[in-house]
Parts: structure tokens; sequence; C-alpha cells
């Protein structure tokens, strides 16, 4: 998926001498209303409603801003291994889930700082900006592995939660030349990061026995 960004954005990112390629990431401008006293929403959008037992659930993710100012927010959405990221989903409300044995999944990732890494590589690192009325998404892959209810034929909803703290300055890279004045440089930022959590909306998925789809009796 290829990125784009909005005029507004780019001229809002010369700021920022460093800037990394944001792909699979995607920007957008859809005309989003703007709510009040909300500043962002984020839409669960699945590529298939209904897909067979053991089958990989591809959901696009849409982080919009719907107040009225630029805000800074993570640039990583979800990851299901490595540093923790700002969403978390769940599949919930189905049938009783039969033990899974054997399966799993284990993984470990690191970063590290040091002095040729300037004040503006590390805010693009970790953070992005978010014009007022974008929206900034990709699609993530939901495993059996991690989502037992994927091996279990049913109807879930699908629902996630995505918050942060909104701390520009935190890090969980190995810092071995902090930046004396890292705070004074983010006080002299444009924008501030979203803090906050928010439910994303909730989307009805089914599983469906292995076999042909077309005879399995679907669930109104």
């Amino acid at each position: 998926m290829n990125a784009h960004r909005s005029p507004f954005l780019v001229t809002v990112v010369a700021l920022i001498p460093t800037l990394g390629v944001f792909q699979p990431f995607v920007f957008g401008n859809l005309q989003a209303q703007e709510t009040k006293g909300t500043q962002i929403e984020v839409r669960l959008i699945p590529k298939k409603k209904s897909i067979k037992v053991g089958e990989v659930l591809e959901v696009r993710v849409e982080i919009w801003n719907v107040g009225s100012k630029p805000l800074f927010i993570e640039k990583d959405i979800y990851t299901p291994c490595g540093q923790p990221a700002p969403l978390s989903l769940r599949l919930e409300l189905g049938p009783p889930i039969k033990p899974l044995f054997g399966l799993g999944v284990g993984c470990a990732a690191d970063c590290l700082y040091n002095a040729k890494d300037s004040f503006a590589r590390r805010l693009v690192y970790r953070w992005t900006v978010l014009p007022a009325g974008d929206f900034y998404g990709t699609v993530i892959s939901m495993h059996l592995e991690s989502f037992q209810q994927l091996n279990t034929p049913g109807r879930w909803r699908l629902g996630g939660t995505y918050k942060s703290i909104g701390n520009l300055s935190s890090s969980l890279c190995w810092d071995t030349a902090p930046i004396p004045d890292n705070e004074e440089q983010i006080k002299g930022l444009p924008y501030e990061a979203w803090q906050g959590k928010v439910d994303t909306n909730t989307v009805w998925i089914e599983v469906l026995r292995g076999g042909n789809s077309a005879t399995v009796k679907k669930s109104p």
C-alpha cells in the first residue's frame, strides 16, 4: 500500500529535517466531521467478515483526527511483537473456546540510540503528524497463534482499544547519548501529542468450518 501525504502535512514535516518512509501506512482526507469533545476516532474495517477456521483475519485500521488541531500520534499502530503499541484488539462474545495445544508465539525486539541520532531523528522514529480531518492507517493481520477464537466456528465481535500517554520524550530504545535539552526542544514543537484512551467501533466476524463456505448456513 503506497503512502500519500497532504500538502499540509508536507509543510509541517519540513520543520523536521529527518523523516522516514511510512509504508505500509497511509494518510488520507475524507472530510471527517469534528466530534465535540473528541480528538481521535479509531475505525476497524475487516477485509472479509467471514473466514474459515484457521485463516488469517486482515483488518484495515484508520486513526482519524476529528478535532480541530494537528496532533502527534505514534507511528506504530499495532505490533503483536516488540514494544507496546497504542492499539490492542479482542474477539469476544463467541462460543466457548477449546484448548489449543502446541500453539504459541514468541519474539524479541530492541533498538539503540547513539550520538548520531538527532532530536528530529528520534522524534520521527516513533511519532508522526496527523492533521485535523485526516487519517493515518494500515492493514494488520490477526493470526491464530494470538487469537484462538479464529480456530473456533461461530460469530465473534471484533473490537479494540487505542491509548497513548502522549509523552514525546519516552522511548523503549536504549539511549547511550541522551539529549540534554530534550524537554526544551519538545516544548518548541508546533503541536502536542495525543493522549487518552478510546474504544474502536465493533464488527461481527464469522468463523466458518472448513470446506465449501457456500454450504455452511450463516447466522443472521
